[in-house]
């Protein structure tokens, strides 16, 4: 099975054999994220990754039509993305209060 990075919860029954390749079929293989400047207004470079529209953290289901096919690249940026709020959303980790070294 594929490495599935740091995800926070594991992939849904039937992904690699059922799932994924439905919505990759379904695209054409071709990344659908929203560009202005692209052919019928997406990406349509060659996708090879199906990920969530809305990520499951913030309610998005695990149906097809939360699902879209995205270029690596996309995929990356998108992801990279959606670390960096949830990271930005935590509370500082509270650490303990060292003494200066001069102190001691």
């Amino acid at each position: 099975m594929p490495s599935q990075g740091r995800r926070s919860s594991p992939l849904p029954k039937g992904w690699e054999s059922r799932t994924r390749p439905r919505i990759l079929r379904r695209d054409k293989h071709i990344c659908q994220w929203p560009m202005e400047l692209g052919p019928n207004g997406i990406c349509s470079e060659p996708a090879n990754q199906v990920d969530h529209k809305i990520p499951t953290h913030l309610g998005g289901p695990e149906t097809d039509d939360n699902y879209w096919a995205l270029c690596e690249w996309h995929h990356n940026r998108k992801t990279a993305h959606e670390a960096s709020a949830v990271a930005h959303a935590r509370p500082p980790r509270a650490r303990p209060t060292e003494p200066h070294p001069g102190l001691l």
